[in-house]
């Protein structure tokens, strides 16, 4: 009697995990589906902020999207506002991209946009597989993400404020490494925790490190061009 109502909690708890994974890859999903259409409204968007705030639009459009990622973080377990900050965060950073991928496409044609929309896709599947195959726990990258990001944050920062085009390329490819790098610990703790209550969570931190990715990968291989 103990062994089958072992079974039968441990069927349970696998089903449990299945359920919850399966559900933050579709609150990715919908994220990803959402930033397209936040690509696509680039154009218009990205010219009613020059005509309005003039040099300063990026800077008001990065603590937009600082402040939305901020909301969706805290509002992450809570129904539906989740869904709203979620939806708000990951159109605004489609809008972002969107943006940089026409900026990168006047001076160095969409192809450095295919490209690093490709490599992305390839990097993900790359890591994700990864991890589901090795059952690692990669828990130990915690302390080079975080100093990771914090070099991509304060360098990339200090690149835009002064100008630093070069500076910039070496800010983007450690973005590309430490973003990597917490793909793994995410996806990892994602398949470790007992905790299933936060799928939307688990789903914005995928989609910051994808997205990071992206920009830095069309950075690097625009930027030389443009």
């Amino acid at each position: 009697m103990d062994l089958q109502q072992s079974w039968q909690g441990a069927s349970e708890g696998t089903r449990s995990r299945i359920d919850f994974v399966r559900s933050v890859y579709l609150w990715l999903m919908g994220g990803f589906a959402v930033a397209a259409l936040g690509a696509l409204s680039a154009p218009v968007v990205g010219k009613a902020l020059i005509s309005v705030a003039g040099g300063f639009w990026h800077w008001i459009l990065f603590g937009v999207q600082f402040g939305s990622l901020m909301f969706a973080s805290a509002v992450s377990r809570r129904r539906p506002l989740n869904r709203l900050a979620y939806g708000l965060f990951t159109y605004i950073s489609g809008t972002i991209a969107g943006i940089v991928a026409l900026i990168v496409a006047q001076g160095a044609g969409f192809t450095p946009v295919f490209m690093a929309f490709g490599l992305t896709g390839v990097v993900f599947m790359t890591l994700t597989i990864t991890v589901f195959v090795s059952k690692k726990d990669f828990s130990f990258l915690r302390n080079f993400v975080i100093v990771g990001i914090a070099v991509m944050f304060f360098g990339g920062l200090a690149a835009a404020i002064f100008h630093l085009e070069t500076f910039g390329l070496v800010i983007s490819g450690v973005a590309v490494i430490a973003c990597s790098a917490k793909l793994l610990w995410d996806t990892s703790a994602m398949l470790r925790t007992n905790d299933f209550g936060d799928p939307a969570g688990f789903a914005l931190s995928l989609f910051v490190s994808l997205y990071n990715i992206f920009l830095s990968l069309m950075n690097l291989l625009g930027g030389r061009r443009r």
